[in-house]
């Protein structure tokens, strides 16, 4: 029995339950009504006011492209739908606009349909449209180095079958943390074998602080944490122009089996570089930034850099637009250059 056994089963049950659909023309309630001409109007207003004519972040959401799978939908080991994007596809009916959904919410709702595995830049890979968050792939030597492995294991499992399938099979040498919410670790069984990281085959890499904040969260705040995300974020609400449409930093919160491995490695300095499957990268802890435990990484001697925001497709943009280096990033967000310790040897 996992640390999250007890405490996560119902939430993620209960959005299994919410993943139904309903026609776009009619409200999925008796009590529910159409949109008023007030808000049609309020609506066609924010469709001429803002520049909804420039297209490019739908452009660099497809940019990297490689391909999507047959499947739209994944099936939990309990055996309810863990994940199915397939609900959301009232939304891509070409030239629909919604009254009953904000324009701008409708737009990034559409741009988080992107669904599949895509290349970042040469040796790394997201894959997309699985979970609330993206799971990303760097090519090591000999494997797999791991950022963010969704919240799921089934989805988390799912990704990592797909870009073998499309890339070549190759193992998973490390998983990264990014911070210590549950979209970026709970899938973590679903690509790693525990007794793999016992033994030191493969290494899970975290923030200093992460495993209190997580247990923080997600055991002692589970109840209230829960309930939160009901109201936040409606996902027990069905998926319909009326209902749930998108969680605005991903498409939604994938309902299997939720799980965690404790890190082997720890980022406890400011600053600090590890190299992993002949990979360099250097690490940054900003804690209380995303998260109460939370790390950005970047990966040299091209200087990507990787971060819990790169594992979001955020404004639809396919690909993260990186300073020329991970220190000019550093020098720019934290102050005076006294302030900063000695600049990473990339």
């Amino acid at each position: 029995m996992n640390l999250f056994s007890k405490t996560v089963p119902l939430t993620l049950l209960l959005i299994a339950f919410s993943m139904s659909v309903f026609a776009t023309d009619k409200h999925f309630h008796p009590k529910g009504k159409m949109p008023s001409k007030y808000t049609v109007e309020l609506q066609n207003g924010l469709r001429e006011s803002l520049p909804f004519e420039d297209k490019r972040d739908f452009d660099e959401a497809r940019k990297g492209f490689i391909a999507a799978p047959p499947y739209r939908q994944i099936m939990a080991e309990a055996g309810h739908v863990a994940w199915d994007i397939g609900k959301y596809d009232f939304l891509l009916e070409e030239g629909k606009d919604f009254d009953s959904i904000h324009p701008s919410l409708q737009r990034i709702a559409i741009l988080n349909m992107n669904y599949g595995l895509f290349e970042v830049v040469p040796g790394i890979y997201q894959l997309r449209g699985y979970d609330l968050a993206n799971i990303s792939f760097i090519k090591g030597k000999t494997g797999w180095i791991v950022f963010d492995p969704l919240t799921a294991k089934e989805t988390a499992a799912a990704a990592l079958k797909f870009i073998n399938e499309q890339m070549g099979e190759r193992p998973v040498v490390a998983v990264v943390y990014s911070h210590s919410h549950a979209d970026h670790f709970g899938g973590v069984r679903g690509v790693v074998d525990e007794k793999d990281v016992q033994s030191g085959k493969v290494k899970i890499i975290a923030p200093i602080g992460f495993m209190d904040h997580a247990v923080a969260e997600n055991v002692y705040a589970g109840n209230a944490m829960n309930r939160r995300l009901f109201y936040q974020y409606g996902v027990l609400l069905p998926k319909s122009p009326f209902g749930h449409v998108d969680q605005a930093i991903g498409k939604g919160t994938a309902a299997g089996n939720l799980g965690l491995i404790p890190p082997t490695v720890i980022i406890e300095k400011y600053i600090e570089e590890l190299t992993v499957d002949g990979v360099k990268m250097v690490f940054q802890n900003t804690p209380g930034t995303e998260a109460p435990a939370a790390m950005p990484g970047g990966l040299c001697p091209a200087v990507v850099y990787i971060t819990c925001i790169a594992s979001r497709t955020i404004s639809g943009s396919a690909s993260v637009q990186a300073p020329t280096s991970v220190w000019e990033w550093t020098t720019a967000t934290t102050g005076p250059a006294a302030t900063i310790p000695p600049k990473p040897s990339c």
